[in-house]
C-alpha cells in the first residue's frame, strides 16, 4: 500500500512537470510568433536555446542573469507588459520541467524540494501574490488581452506578478545533490551576474560618451543604461547595481591569476562609474555600505582564499591601487561637477515632497480589505492617477478600432494630454526609434482630428531614452475643421540646428516623438509620416494598422503616478499587510540563513546577503517591485537561502576542497 501511494505521488509529480513544461512552451511559442519586429528570428532563437538548455541543463544559471539586463527592446517593439526576457524564461522553464518529466518516464526519481520552512514561506508569498493578482484583475474589470497594454490596463497586473511566478518555478532547478554541484551551480550564477553587469557598465560608458560626455558631471543627465522600463522613471538601474555590486567583490576575492583579477578590477571601476552617474543618493548608499560591510565580514571570517600574510605581493599591491583609483573616481564626480552638489542641496526639499508622495500612496487604501490584501498587483499607477489630487497621468495613448468615415478603417491612435494639470502638459510623448544619419529638412505629415484648438509638439531628437541632446522641432496648433468627419491632413517642417557629427566611439540613437501640450485636450491620429530630406518615410507602422507596435509612450520629468518610491509602501498598497508580511518573513529568513543559518557555508552566502541588504537600502527611497527583470533576480537570490537548495549531507563549511578542485 505504501509503495502504491509512493508510485501514485511520483506519477502526479511527473504529470505536473509535463503540465508546467507544456504550458511554458506554449507561452514562449505564442510570444515569439507574435513578436512585433521579428517573429521568425525569435522562433529560431527560441529553438536554438531550447536545444542548448536540454543539452546542458545548468547553463541557464549563466545565460539568464547574463541576458537579464538587456533582453528587452521596448523602444523598438512597443511592448510594455511583455518582453523578450519572458520568452527566454518560459523556454528555460519548459526545457527544465520537460527534462524532469522525461527522466521520470525513464524510471528515475523526480526530485522535488522538501517542504522546509523556507519553502513554506515561498508558498505563502506565492499564494498572497496570486490573490493580489486576482484583485488587480478584478479592480480593472477582468482580464483583457492586448499585446500593447499599458500601466493602466489589466495585463499590468501580470507584468508585476510574473517575476514571482518565474522565481517560484525555479525552486526545483536550484537544488544540488552534492556540495560540489552546489559550488558549480553558484559559480555559474555568479559568472552570469557579472556577465550581465559587464554589459550594463559598457552600455553606461557608451551612453555617457554619446549623449553627456564621459567626464562631464555638471550636465543634468542621469544614466538609464538598457533598462527601458525607466521610460516612466523609476529605479531599475539603481536596484540592479545594488544587487550586482557585491558580486564584483566575489570576482576580486576569488581571482586566481593576474589577468582574472585585472578584469575584475576594471569591472569594479566601471561599476562604480555607472553607480555614480545615476546621481542617485540611494544608489550611493546601497552600493557603498553593503560592499564595505561585506569586506569587513570577509576579513573577519577569513573567507578570502588567502589570508593577509599569505597573499601574493601583486594582489596586495593591486588592491591598494584599485582603492586609490576608486577613491579618485568618487571624488571626481562629487567634487568635479555641479549636478550632484545641486541634488545634495535639495535633499531636505526632496524628502518633504517624497513623504507627501508616500502619504498620498497609502491614502489609496480605503477599506479593511485594501489594508489586508492591497489594491492588487500593478494597480498603483491607475489608482494613484485617478484618486490623488494633482496626481494624474501626464498623458495617455490608446489605440482605437477604425470607424466609418475614416481614411483608413483599420484603426487610429488617441493621444491625450493630462486631465487638468497644465504644468505637466507635453511631458508625455508617443515615441519611435528612427534610424537616420543624415542632416537636412525633415517634415512631418499627419492625418489628425481634434475637437478644439490643440497645441501639439513634434520632435526628432538625439535621445537615448529620457534626455534630449539636440532636436529638430515643430509646435503647431491644430484647429478643428467643420463637418461630420473632421479629419485633416497637415504637413509642416521640423526646425532646428543640424545634428553634430557623431564620434566614432558613441553612435547617437535618434527618436521621433509627438505630444499634446494642452491639458484636457485630445488628438486622434489616423496616419503619421516622418519624411527625410529625400522624401522617404522613416516611420514604421505610421498608419497604426498594427496597433501601437513600434511605438512607446515616454514620460519626462514627472513620474509620480507610476512609482511610490518605497519598497515597503509599494508592497503594502498593492499586496496589503498579508503580502508585506509574507515578503518580510521570506526576506528575513533568507538573510538569517545566509549569515547565521544552514546556508551560511555556501560559496556565495556573504555576497548574496550583501546584495539583499543593498536592495533593502535602495528600497528605502525607491520602488523595486515594478521592474520585472530586476525583481526576478532579487527573488532568485533569496531562493538560494532555502534549506532545500543546500546540500544536506554535510556542512558546506567543510567544502573548501570543492572550491579548490572545481
Amino acid at each position: 500500500m505504501q509503495r502504491l501511494t509512493h508510485t501514485t505521488r511520483n506519477l502526479a509529480r511527473h504529470l505536473l512537470a509535463w503540465a508546467v513544461a507544456l504550458s511554458c512552451l506554449t507561452g514562449a511559442l505564442w510570444l515569439a510568433v507574435h513578436h512585433p519586429v521579428s517573429p521568425l528570428f525569435s522562433l529560431v532563437l527560441l529553438c536554438l536555446w531550447c536545444a542548448v538548455a536540454i543539452w546542458q541543463p545548468n547553463v541557464w544559471l549563466w545565460v539568464v542573469p547574463a541576458c537579464l539586463p538587456w533582453l528587452n527592446f521596448s523602444p523598438w517593439t512597443g511592448w510594455v507588459v511583455l518582453e523578450e526576457f519572458d520568452i527566454l524564461m518560459l523556454a528555460t522553464l519548459a526545457c527544465a520541467y520537460g527534462r524532469m518529466a522525461w527522466f521520470g518516464l525513464q524510471g528515475r526519481q523526480l526530485q522535488m524540494p522538501a517542504l522546509a520552512k523556507g519553502l513554506v514561506l515561498v508558498l505563502v508569498l506565492l499564494v498572497s501574490g496570486l490573490v493580489s493578482l486576482w484583485r488587480g484583475l478584478e479592480d480593472v474589470g477582468g482580464l483583457a488581452l492586448d499585446w500593447f497594454a499599458g500601466y493602466g490596463d489589466a495585463l499590468n497586473s501580470w507584468r508585476v506578478a510574473k517575476s514571482l511566478l518565474y522565481a517560484a518555478l525555479c525552486v526545483p532547478l536550484l537544488q544540488a545533490t552534492s556540495a560540489l554541484e552546489l559550488v558549480r551551480k553558484q559559480t555559474l550564477f555568479a559568472v552570469g551576474v557579472l556577465s550581465g553587469l559587464a554589459v550594463v557598465v559598457l552600455s553606461v560608458v557608451w551612453e555617457r560618451a554619446a549623449f553627456a560626455g564621459v567626464s562631464d558631471f555638471s550636465v543634468h543627465y542621469r544614466t538609464v543604461a538598457l533598462f527601458w522600463e525607466m521610460h516612466v522613471g523609476g529605479a531599475a538601474l539603481d536596484v540592479y547595481l545594488a544587487l550586482t555590486a557585491p558580486f564584483v567583490v566575489w570576482a576580486l576575492a576569488t581571482a586566481r591569476n593576474r589577468m582574472v583579477w585585472l578584469l575584475a578590477a576594471v569591472l569594479a571601476v566601471l561599476a562604480v562609474y555607472a553607480g555614480l552617474t545615476t546621481f542617485s543618493r540611494g544608489v550611493y548608499l546601497a552600493m557603498g555600505l553593503p560592499v564595505a560591510v561585506l569586506a569587513l565580514w570577509l576579513w573577519r571570517q577569513k573567507n578570502v582564499r588567502n589570508s593577509a600574510s599569505e597573499r601574493q605581493f601583486w594582489r596586495a599591491r593591486g588592491d591598494v591601487v584599485l582603492m586609490i583609483v576608486l577613491a579618485v573616481e568618487v571624488l571626481a564626480v562629487l567634487v568635479g561637477g555641479s549636478f550632484m552638489a545641486e541634488r545634495l542641496a535639495r535633499s531636505d526639499q526632496d524628502l518633504t515632497s517624497r513623504m507627501a508622495h508616500w502619504r498620498s500612496g497609502v491614502g489609496l487604501l480605503n477599506s479593511p480589505a485594501d489594508w489586508l490584501l492591497g489594491k492588487g498587483m500593478g494597480r498603483l499607477p491607475a489608482n494613484y492617477a485617478a484618486q490623488v489630487p494633482e496626481g494624474e497621468f501626464s498623458g495617455a495613448v490608446r489605440w482605437q478600432q477604425g470607424e466609418k468615415g475614416l481614411r483608413r478603417k483599420d484603426g487610429y491612435v488617441v493621444l491625450a494630454g493630462p486631465r487638468s494639470n497644465q504644468d505637466i502638459a507635453g511631458s508625455y510623448e508617443l515615441t519611435q526609434r528612427v534610424d537616420t544619419a543624415v542632416n537636412g529638412q525633415f517634415r512631418v505629415r499627419i492625418n489628425v482630428r481634434v475637437l478644439k484648438p490643440t497645441r501639439m509638439e513634434f520632435y526628432l531628437c538625439e535621445r537615448h531614452l529620457l534626455y534630449d541632446r539636440s532636436c529638430l522641432a515643430a509646435w503647431p496648433t491644430v484647429k478643428p475643421v467643420p463637418g461630420f468627419v473632421g479629419w485633416q491632413s497637415l504637413t509642416f517642417p521640423l526646425k532646428g540646428e543640424a545634428f553634430d557629427p557623431e564620434p566614432w566611439f558613441g553612435h547617437r540613437l535618434k527618436m521621433f516623438s509627438l505630444a499634446v501640450s494642452d491639458a484636457a485636450a485630445v488628438a486622434e491620429i489616423d496616419a503619421l509620416a516622418l519624411l527625410s530630406p529625400s522624401g522617404a518615410d522613416l516611420l514604421v507602422n505610421g498608419d497604426f494598422s498594427q496597433g501601437t507596435a513600434r511605438w512607446l509612450g515616454v514620460a519626462q520629468s514627472y513620474f509620480d503616478p507610476w512609482h511610490l518610491d518605497n519598497l515597503a509602501l509599494e508592497v503594502l498598497v498593492e499586496r496589503g499587510l498579508v503580502g508585506l508580511l509574507a515578503l518580510v518573513a521570506l526576506f528575513g529568513y533568507a538573510f538569517w540563513q545566509l549569515l547565521w543559518g544552514s546556508a551560511r557555508g555556501q560559496p556565495l552566502a556573504p555576497y548574496l546577503a550583501a546584495a539583499l541588504f543593498a536592495v533593502l537600502l535602495v528600497g528605502l527611497v525607491s520602488s523595486v517591485m515594478d521592474v520585472p527583470r530586476v525583481v526576478f533576480l532579487f527573488y532568485l537570490m533569496m531562493l538560494w537561502s532555502l534549506p532545500s537548495m543546500n546540500f544536506r549531507k554535510g556542512s558546506m563549511l567543510d567544502c573548501d576542497a570543492c572550491v579548490k578542485n572545481k
